[in-house]
């Protein structure tokens, strides 16, 4: 697993790019960095993200995620409505602050720690989320809390366990492997109104599928997962991706023109010489920007069996050395892959 390592990101004055502004305090010991949406009026509720890794946020986009721009062109073309949000900037005890579990692993390649998730999430529940409603117009039903990395392990594990305070809950290639996935056993706290987003690139490949079974809830409703081709664990790629996690949490209209198709991917551990992981990976796109995996959704009929096995998870496996026919339906759209046997054979040696 990489290690995610914070971005500097000057942001001491205001800024006032296209009409948003972004404030900077300090509630509790945490700095915050604010974004204020353009327009911003009291005379508005608005709907919060809480988002971990706060000083990496806002910026040029050579340091940072450019969240502003993000949010400022999904607000302007009135695919999101107007939202705040609280980036929480990490420190020291950023590990101790994101990590609910010990992890031996853990304190191994990053430092001796003290799990403290739970005392980070009731500070942010008893001080940051009272202060920005009492200082700001905030839609108190409608909270997020998001982040990657170690950071989007705390937004998952904060969703589940305070389900009354967060209704959404973003994590970018979390670091779920914390505690050997112990994080899959608490997902029954999981509520029906809430949402879960989550996922991984193939550059930094971890198995994060059997997170929506164990979920048990309506995937497409209530959770979401994207399987990223060629995703890295660094924050310009996160940025790519997170306009997923906004139009999950505020989307104006719910989008139901799409496309979709299916990536045959071989993906190399990051951890074992010479072992590959072999997928199909159907991807859907919908006519707004929201893109995730299908995953499960899909079903997977191998024309010829004797040569292969498919999963119904979208793994897949040669028995003999020739090509796959693979039928993919999603709802009622059937697709024909073919998965050629030596173009695989060259990528891995490649």
């Amino acid at each position: 697993m990489l290690l995610f390592l914070p971005i500097a990101c000057a942001m001491s004055e205001p800024s006032q790019i296209k009409g948003h502004q972004i404030e900077q305090v300090t509630v509790a010991e945490l700095n915050l960095s604010i974004y204020l949406p353009p327009d911003y009026s009291t005379g508005n509720q608005y709907p919060v993200i809480y988002f971990n890794d706060g000083q990496t946020l806002f910026g040029e986009p050579d340091f940072s995620w450019a969240l502003q721009e993000i949010l400022d062109r999904l607000i302007h073309k009135k695919q999101i409505e107007p939202i705040i949000v609280v980036g929480i900037h990490s420190d020291a005890n950023r590990t101790s602050n994101y990590v609910p579990y010990e992890d031996q692993w853990v304190r191994q390649d990053f430092g001796n720690y003290t799990p403290r998730a739970r005392q980070y999430t009731e500070k942010l529940i008893q001080k940051i989320i009272p202060y920005i409603d009492a200082t700001y117009t905030t839609d108190t039903k409608r909270r997020a809390i998001m982040g990657a990395s170690f950071g989007g392990l705390q937004a998952t594990w904060a969703g589940l366990n305070y389900p009354d305070y967060f209704s959404t809950a973003g994590a970018f290639s979390p670091s779920y492997w914390v505690a050997d996935y112990k994080i899959f056993e608490q997902v029954n706290k999981a509520q029906a109104n809430q949402k879960f987003y989550f996922d991984i690139g193939t550059a930094e490949w971890n198995y994060y599928v059997p997170m929506i079974s164990a979920l048990n809830l309506e995937y497409g409703k209530q959770v979401f997962y994207y399987e990223v081709p060629g995703g890295r664990h660094i924050a310009s790629d996160w940025a790519v991706r997170v306009h997923n996690a906004l139009l999950l949490f505020a989307g104006i209209k719910q989008e139901n023109s799409y496309t979709w198709n299916v990536e045959i991917e071989v993906i190399k551990s990051q951890s074992q010489a010479n072992k590959f992981y072999l997928r199909l990976n159907p991807i859907i796109r919908f006519k707004n920007g929201l893109t995730y995996s299908l995953s499960l959704a899909a079903n997977y009929e191998l024309i010829n069996e004797e040569d292969g096995e498919v999963k119904e998870d979208g793994r897949f496996e040669f028995k003999k050395p020739k090509n796959l026919e693979v039928i993919v339906t999603y709802k009622s759209e059937s697709k024909k892959v073919i998965i050629d046997y030596k173009a695989i054979e060259r990528q891995k040696s490649g």
